[in-house]
């Protein structure tokens, strides 16, 4: 099978480079990969250079993957995978059919099946300009994040702002709510309340913990790329190496 792929990739993030990198190298469809560090680059490369396939960050500094798109143009736009760190933007591309995505950290099975769905779709001579037009629509639409969640207390229930709340910890079918004062108990999955929030307010740092992000005081290494984070009110948390480029972004 004779290469003939085009790959511009598209990351400010040099170690998701090196990966994405690495296992591009391992595609035989593959002839030439190309590399942007933002988003302004992106978009000279992808008019110069008229990639087969983008891999394209979302969230960068200065311009970001969806606006990226809309500078190029959805007509001239090449079938990309989006790559991101944020489930609600990663699903977002996904529910319009945007070829595919890949969220951080991913593994190389995941990649493959992205990276051929990708190739499937090119050789199809799908036209994805409608597509794009979609996604860059839904994405000017403000997403309304909680601002408060009501909890009960007894035969009470009350507005508790989220400001108030330090984390978010899951409790098999409920999750708990801590602030500096109180515990609450809410009905819910810890997935579909960090969907509902703002995530330049809270981050996953664990798959059982979320976090507010001014609540945190402090970051002190652990083991195996793992740290702790302290609270205000001094509680410790374990920083998953898994979620740590959730923080660290």
């Amino acid at each position: 099978m004779n290469a003939w792929m085009k790959i511009l990739v598209v990351d400010d993030e040099s170690p998701a480079r090196r990966k994405l990198l690495s296992l591009l190298s391992d595609e035989p469809l593959v002839e030439k990969i190309y590399v942007a560090e933002d988003g302004d680059l992106a978009v000279e490369k992808i008019n110069q250079l008229k990639p087969d396939l983008v891999l394209l960050d979302i969230q960068m500094p200065g311009k970001s993957g969806f606006e990226v798109i809309a500078e190029v143009g959805v007509e001239f736009m090449p079938p990309v995978i989006f790559i991101t760190a944020f489930d609600h933007y990663a699903v977002k591309a996904f529910e319009v059919h945007a070829v595919d995505y890949l969220l951080k950290p991913f593994d190389r099975e995941r990649f493959q099946i992205a990276f051929h769905k990708a190739v499937e779709q090119i050789q199809s001579k799908k036209n994805q300009s409608e597509l794009f037009q979609q996604l860059l629509a839904s994405i000017k639409k403000p997403q309304q994040f909680l601002d408060r969640i009501m909890v009960s207390t007894g035969s009470r229930i009350i507005p508790n702002a989220m400001e108030d709340v330090l984390y978010f910890a899951s409790d098999d079918k409920y999750v708990e709510i801590h602030t500096a004062e109180q515990k609450y108990l809410l009905r819910d999955s810890l997935s579909r309340l960090e969907s509902q929030l703002d995530p330049n307010q809270f981050v996953r740092i664990h798959r059982s913990h979320l976090v507010r992000i001014k609540a945190i005081r402090q970051l002190t290494p652990r083991s195996h790329g793992d740290y702790w984070i302290e609270l205000l009110n001094g509680k410790r948390l374990i920083l998953s190496r898994r979620f740590r480029d959730h923080l660290f972004r």
